[in-house]
């Protein structure tokens, strides 16, 4: 909101609120660091460098001798729900570590509630010290074909969201919707244009003409970049490359190449945290450690801070706003001793101590939750018989395409397997990591779910299943034995979502999801000692995985090679269209 006064404090007129004294300011414009104060007026940056003509009886003056000042840091492109968190603890967790904004479309309790849901989420963050730009997905169901939900987002829900003051445009706009040629989508990439917001993209694996193609949509970004090879090209192309360190696709490495060692400029890259864990962020943290991490392969620590700051903030048109210490952006400034380290000593936002490095200094409860956000579960037990994959093929031995997810990238790739079929059902082989995976449809008790296989989890025993399984957000449950997935998935329908690890009919482990059966209000530190414990548990059962949750959740999403299981069917990504896991009779 603009107020003039911070202009008088300019000209002298009007004195400041507070001045930080003393520091070194890092300058994210021009990539200098040099001796300057600033002053601070109604939660704005008022004047940067000499600033002692606003200093007046009642100006708090903030000494930070022995300290850079860094704008505060910005996650381009994250999924909060998916921490399991709410929004108050996240945001929490994140102020302690020098995050002061977020772009996050809300996309998970999306399938939940709706635009309803994203606003829920909106006003919960309104009164915290965490700035939250929200670009609501391109389409809801993301995925193609649709599984079924609880609800949907498309152009009419889209001319609601644009007039919020927190509207950032459309995320998530798949390759697959626009080589789709999908009229919704369109319609939304129109009224962006028409209201001037960006539209924030989704394009793994996109080069060639296709990448030509897919510009032309008018993404502005993209986070979906696995190899320094595709960063370049997307670079070129006139993408922001916003490369991604989550806890599962870990591609900041690989892609950084790009400017270590082919030499790229960096002005058109941001960083972000984009689908991580509440585990991840405690011990390694946010934004900080992805500045620390580019900084270890090389890159020097005033661009890495640029690549979290200003170069965010470009590539989302929040520029005017945040991502640098300068007149007329709000306070966001971090105090950090050396720069090399990144480690974040004092977190401001608005002007406002926020952290200090060790603690969070602010109360925030989440508020109470109507039961409409806690009961989201329609949804009737299930059977062994349910979850069987049943065949009209004679006994004997069938070739099936078998999912296989590799343990150092989120796909699922092809791997053909033979497995018994024995009295109209095909059964699965934990032996040869040939395990059962099934999606349940969980909004309206329709009895829409299905099977398929898949390998690389290692299971010997036992079921994992999640209602946290961005797009969809149904259940989805993997398992050696059909009676260890009905424990798993009928615990989740007990707790009105959740995560669970089961052996037979005995619950080993599980956290509770009530919030949209996504999310929960317990401590970060609960929730990371149930990560650990749904872990433990699930490497008890034979998991090789360091995080088989992580790698789970992920399996509705039909956008990510090679294949994707959905509650109406196995889908093949390369035709968007269902297709059959039994290849032939042997």
């Amino acid at each position: 909101m603009f107020n003039r006064s911070v202009i008088d404090v300019g000209l002298g007129r009007t004195s400041a609120h507070k001045i930080f004294k003393g520091g070194k300011l890092v300058n994210v414009y021009t990539a200098e660091i040099y001796d300057a104060d600033v002053a601070v007026f109604d939660g704005k940056i008022a004047l940067v460098g000499d600033v002692d003509s606003t200093i007046g009886a009642d100006t708090e003056i903030i000494d930070v001798t022995g300290f850079h000042l860094v704008p505060g840091l910005i996650d381009a492109h994250v999924h909060t729900e998916v921490t399991k968190m709410s929004i108050t603890n996240f945001a929490k967790v994140v102020n302690l570590h020098g995050t002061t904004s977020v772009c996050t479309a809300f996309d998970q309790i999306a399938p939940v509630k709706g635009i309803d849901g994203i606003r829920y989420m909106l006003d919960e963050a309104e009164s915290l010290p965490l700035r939250v730009f929200n670009p609501p997905p391109c389409k809801i169901p993301y995925t193609i074909p649709a599984g079924t939900l609880g609800a949907s987002v498309g152009p009419e829900d889209h001319r609601i969201a644009f007039e919020w003051p927190e509207a950032n445009g459309i995320a998530e706009t798949t390759m697959d919707f626009i080589a789709a040629g999908d009229e919704d989508v369109f319609k939304s990439i129109q009224l962006c244009a028409d209201h001037k917001l960006p539209i924030h993209g989704h394009a793994p694996f996109v080069v060639g003409p296709r990448l030509g193609a897919y510009m032309n949509c008018g993404a502005r970004d993209d986070h979906e970049c696995y190899s320094m090879e595709e960063t370049i090209e997307k670079l070129r192309n006139g993408l922001y490359c916003v490369l991604r360190q989550a806890t599962m696709a870990a591609n900041l490495v690989e892609c950084i190449r790009a400017v270590t060692e082919a030499g790229l400029p960096t002005r058109r890259i941001c960083l972000c945290s984009d689908d991580t864990d509440t585990s991840t962020l405690l011990r390694l943290g946010h934004m900080d450690h992805i500045v620390r991490l580019a900084i270890g392969e090389g890159v020097d620590p005033v661009v890495a801070i640029q690549m979290a700051t200003i170069n965010a903030a470009d590539a989302l048109r929040i520029d005017d706003q945040v991502g640098a210490i300068g007149p007329g952006r709000y306070a966001d400034i971090l105090l950090v001793e050396n720069l090399s380290e990144f480690q974040v000593a004092a977190t401001y936002v608005g002007g406002e101590l926020v952290a200090n490095g060790e603690e969070v200094l602010y109360e925030a409860e989440p508020p109470s939750r109507p039961v409409e956000m806690v009961n989201t579960f329609n949804l009737t037990p299930v059977t062994e018989d349910d979850l069987l994959f049943r065949t009209d093929l004679e006994d004997g031995r069938a070739q099936v395409i078998s999912m296989f997810v590799p343990p150092d990238i989120p796909l699922r790739l092809r791997r053909d397997a033979e497995l018994e079929i024995k009295d109209g059902v095909i059964l699965p082989n934990p032996e040869d990591d040939v395990l059962y995976v099934s999606v349940i449809e969980r909004y309206n008790d329709t009895g829409s779910r299905s099977t398929a296989f898949m390998s690389g989890f290692s299971l010997k025993e036992g079921a994992i299943a999640s209602s946290l399984s961005p797009d969809d957000e149904n259940i989805v449950c993997l398992g050696a034995d059909v009676q260890s997935m009905v424990t798993a998935t009928n615990r989740i329908i007990e707790m009105n979502g959740g995560q669970v690890v089961a052996r037979g009919s005995e619950v080993l482990a599980e956290l509770a999801l009530p919030i949209a059966g996504i999310m929960s209000d317990i401590d970060p530190e609960q929730m990371m000692a149930a990560e650990d414990q749904l872990i433990a548990a699930s490497h008890e059962l034979g998991c090789q995985l360091p995080n088989p949750f992580m790698w789970l959740i992920f399996l509705p999403i039909t956008a990510i090679p090679e294949y994707s299981l959905i509650d109406r069917g196995f889908v093949e990504q390369a035709t968007l269209s269902f297709c059959s896991p039994v290849l032939a009779r042997l």
